[in-house]
C-alpha cells in the first residue's frame, strides 16, 4: 500500500476520533449544565403514564417511587398490556391502595399495525386530561423531584418535549459490555446541545424510559399514531415533534431517574438488535458501511498499540494517538453517565457486541420475521 494512502488513512482517522472526543466533551458540559435547573414542587397538573406488560418483578418500585413525588398535581395512569404474569394484579392492588393517586387500565388487544408500547402510551394518553403527559417506563424508579424537574425544563426551555439520559445500572460485566453501546450516537454524532436550538428533525434525540409532551402539542400532532409501527417509537416520535415545529429539550436526568435495562447479556443484545438496526432505518448500506468503518477506526488503532505493524509506516503514529483519544472519550462518558470504572478498557468488546446485535437484528427481520420482545415479534 502506497505511503500517501496510509497517511491519508492515519490522518482521516486521526481526525474523526477528534471530532467523536469534542462532540463528547460538548455534549458533557451541555449535560451538566442542564443538571443546575431547579425542580418546580407546583405548576400545571402532570399525567404519568406507564405502559406494563410482563412487569411483575419491577413495577412496584417503579410505582412506590412515583408515589413520593414532591410536586403538588400529578395522576399516575398504568395500563397492563395483555400481561401473562402477575402485573394486573398488582396493579389493581395499588388502585385499591391508593385510589386517588393512582388509575390502571387493562390493554384491549393489539389491533393490527401497532406495536405494544406506542398502542399502550396512546390507550392511555386517551384518559386523561392534565396540561402535561409524562410516558415513563415500568422497571424505572424516581426521585422525589423527578416530576417537578422536567417541568422545570419544560418551563426554561418552552418545551414541547422533555426527555433525557436516567442512570443506567449495569451491575455485571455481561450487561456492562453491551448497554453502553446506547451512547455511541451522542458521543460519536449527535450535538444534544443544539437539539433545543435547530430545527432540523435529523437534530433530535430521546429516550423512551422519560418523555414529557405538553399535552396540546401531543395531541396535535397525533400522539403515538404516526410511530405507532417503530420500534425505535421514542427517537421517531422525537422527529414528529420537530416536524411539527416542537420544541425539544434533551437533558441529564441521571440524579432523577434510574434504570436497569436488561438483566442478561441476551436480553441486552436482543434489545439492541431491535433498536439498533431500525435506528438506521433498516438500511443495508448503513449497516455494511458501520461495519467496515468501525474496525478502521477503532480495531485497528487498538492493535497498533500493542503490536507492531511495520507496513502501516506513516500511519502508525496517527492511529496510536486515535486509541489513546478514543480511550479518554470513552474515559470520560463512564465518568459523565456513571458506567463501571472498566468500560474505557472495554470499549472494543462494546463495538463488537453492538456490530453483532444490528446484524442479529438485520438476519432476524429478513429470516424470521422480526426479533421477539415480550412475547411479540417487532420488525
Amino acid at each position: 500500500m502506497s505511503t500517501t494512502i496510509l497517511t491519508v488513512y492515519g490522518v482521516i482517522t486521526f481526525a474523526a476520533c477528534v471530532f467523536f472526543f469534542f462532540i463528547t466533551v460538548s455534549n458533557i458540559l451541555w449535560l451538566v449544565h442542564t443538571l443546575g435547573t431547579e425542580p418546580k414542587q407546583a405548576g400545571p397538573p402532570v399525567a404519568v403514564l406507564i405502559p406494563a406488560r410482563n412487569e411483575a418483578l419491577r413495577i412496584r418500585p417503579c410505582l412506590d417511587s412515583l408515589l413520593q413525588q414532591d410536586y403538588n398535581s400529578y395522576q399516575i395512569y398504568v395500563i397492563d398490556d395483555n400481561s401473562t404474569d402477575e402485573t394486573w394484579e398488582i396493579l389493581r392492588d395499588y388502585m385499591l391502595r391508593f385510589p386517588r393517586k393512582i388509575k390502571a387500565f387493562k390493554a384491549e388487544p393489539l389491533p393490527e399495525g401497532w406495536y405494544g408500547k406506542p398502542h399502550a402510551l396512546q390507550e392511555l394518553s386517551s384518559h386523561v386530561q392534565e396540561d402535561y403527559i409524562l410516558c415513563t417506563d415500568a422497571d424505572t424508579t424516581h426521585t422525589t423531584d423527578s416530576i417537578g424537574k422536567a417541568m422545570a425544563v419544560a418551563e426554561k426551555y418552552n418545551a414541547d418535549l422533555v426527555t433525557g439520559y436516567a442512570h443506567h445500572l449495569m451491575p455485571t460485566f455481561a450487561e456492562a459490555s453491551v448497554v453502553p453501546s446506547m451512547y455511541i450516537l451522542t458521543m460519536f454524532g449527535m450535538p444534544l446541545y443544539l437539539i433545543p436550538f435547530i430545527k432540523s428533525p435529523l437534530i433530535s434525540h430521546a429516550i423512551g424510559q422519560f418523555m414529557l409532551f405538553r399535552r396540546s402539542f401531543f395531541e396535535r400532532i397525533g400522539g403515538y399514531e404516526k410511530v405507532k409501527h417503530q420500534a425505535t417509537e421514542d427517537v421517531k416520535l422525537a422527529r414528529v415533534v420537530k416536524q411539527h415545529g416542537g420544541r425539544i429539550a434533551f437533558v441529564d436526568l441521571r440524579d432523577t431517574v434510574e434504570c436497569r435495562m436488561y438483566s442478561t447479556y441476551h436480553k441486552a443484545v436482543q434489545g439492541i438488535a431491535k433498536n439498533a438496526f431500525d435506528y438506521l432505518g433498516k438500511n443495508f448500506f448503513f449497516l455494511f458501511l458501520g461495519t467496515v468503518a468501525v474496525p478502521l477506526v477503532f480495531f485497528v488503532p487498538v492493535i497498533v498499540l500493542f503490536v507492531n505493524i511495520p507496513w502501516l509506516g506513516p500511519a502508525l503514529p496517527f492511529l496510536k494517538a486515535s486509541a489513546i483519544i478514543t480511550f479518554y472519550t470513552w474515559a470520560l462518558e463512564t465518568i459523565d453517565r456513571r458506567l463501571p470504572w472498566y468500560v474505557p478498557f472495554i470499549y472494543p468488546l462494546i463495538f463488537v457486541n453492538t456490530l453483532s446485535a444490528l446484524w442479529r437484528g438485520f438476519r432476524l427481520v429478513n429470516k424470521e420475521g422480526g426479533v421477539e420482545w415480550k412475547g411479540r415479534k417487532v420488525k
